[in-house]
């Protein structure tokens, strides 16, 4: 941004600081946080399948003993909480 720009802006050229550096460093913890999205994915699909929305709970209403409800659990919970972090 020029120094026309910025103060047509209301900025200042101080005031926007943002380097070539701050953006690299961003989108390196954006790959990051894909790369753990991808990960707890990847924890739900070696679970017999399961997805974010499928039932945790047989027809009769007892827990699913053919998975790890713990790890699907915390991978769900990753997942939400990861991709919250990606819009802030």
């Amino acid at each position: 941004m020029s120094e026309k720009e910025t103060r047509q802006s209301g900025g200042s050229p101080e005031a926007s600081g943002v380097t070539v550096s701050d953006i690299q460093e961003l989108i390196r913890r954006k790959e990051e946080i894909e790369a753990q999205i991808k990960a707890s994915y990847d924890v739900l699909e070696s679970q017999k399948g399961i997805g974010m929305n499928e039932p945790l709970v047989g027809c009769e209403g007892y827990p699913r003993a053919d998975v790890d409800l713990c790890q699907v659990r915390t991978a769900r919970r990753n997942i939400v909480s990861s991709g919250r972090e990606l819009f802030w």
